[in-house]
């Protein structure tokens, strides 16, 4: 745990787990999305990817 911690705290850290958690809701949008019942879930995954990339954004202009 103190090196999920320490991961976190750091600028790239922080980076890399906004990308992943970005990505996979790429993923799992691309994989849901021919499937009609998952309507409700692929539209959470898309506001939840829209605002893990604004934050990704944002970090970047605030860290430069």
């Amino acid at each position: 745990m103190d090196a999920f911690i320490r991961f976190t705290n750091q600028t790239q850290g922080r980076d890399r787990l906004f990308r992943a958690t970005q990505y996979t809701c790429m993923l799992l949008r691309y994989l849901l999305e021919p499937k009609a019942d998952n309507e409700k879930v692929v539209m959470k995954l898309k506001k939840l990817e829209s605002s893990v990339s604004t934050g990704r954004k944002y970090r970047i202009y605030v860290y430069l």
